[in-house]
């Protein structure tokens, strides 16, 4: 449920984390190609929101589609704002891509794995198109590891681009 922190604590409700970043644009270039910078440029927008720099944010969700121009330009946008610094994975190759509720979904796994203090790989990512840029993509086992800020990143048709950063409450 998302929902005002005064609402939750007066219902005495378990508060799993705080979106304190925001960012989105659409560029409306193509129906179905991406652009790289503004998916750096939604990226960017999140993290001025929530005030941060690039090191605090302790993983990626990728909106990770498996194709060869969105992955392309989505490593190369995350590389630009977070080197190969923070580990990055994506759940649509476990989920496939379920379109309107990939944003849900992802977001929702990348904290329930932030408060678990472990993050899951991607399945079956063996070989990285060189075109990639190069992160710390989380490949084989899952990884255990503490943060106190994730960020989920979601692309869709049209060129709209949004991207949030959740905090550990």
């Amino acid at each position: 449920i998302l929902e005002e922190r005064e609402h939750a604590l007066s219902r005495g409700a378990h508060i799993y984390a705080e979106i304190v970043g925001f960012g989105t644009n659409s560029d409306g270039l193509h129906v179905t190609q991406p652009d790289s910078d503004s998916m750096q440029v939604a990226m960017q927008l999140a993290m001025q929101d929530a005030r941060l720099n690039a090191s605090a944010i302790g993983y990626i969700s990728a909106h990770g589609t498996s194709t060869d121009r969105g992955d392309i330009a989505e490593s190369q946008a995350t590389a630009v704002i977070f080197g190969n610094k923070t580990p990055i994975s994506s759940i649509k190759s476990y989920t496939g891509h379920t379109l309107g509720a990939c944003g849900a979904i992802e977001a929702w796994a990348a904290v329930n794995m932030m408060n678990e203090g472990w993050f899951h790989p991607t399945a079956n990512l063996d070989n990285i198109d060189p075109q990639c840029a190069e992160l710390d993509y989380i490949k084989g086992d899952v990884r255990k590891l503490e943060c106190d800020y994730v960020m989920s990143n979601n692309f869709a048709f049209g060129g709209i681009n949004t991207s949030l950063v959740f905090k550990r409450v």
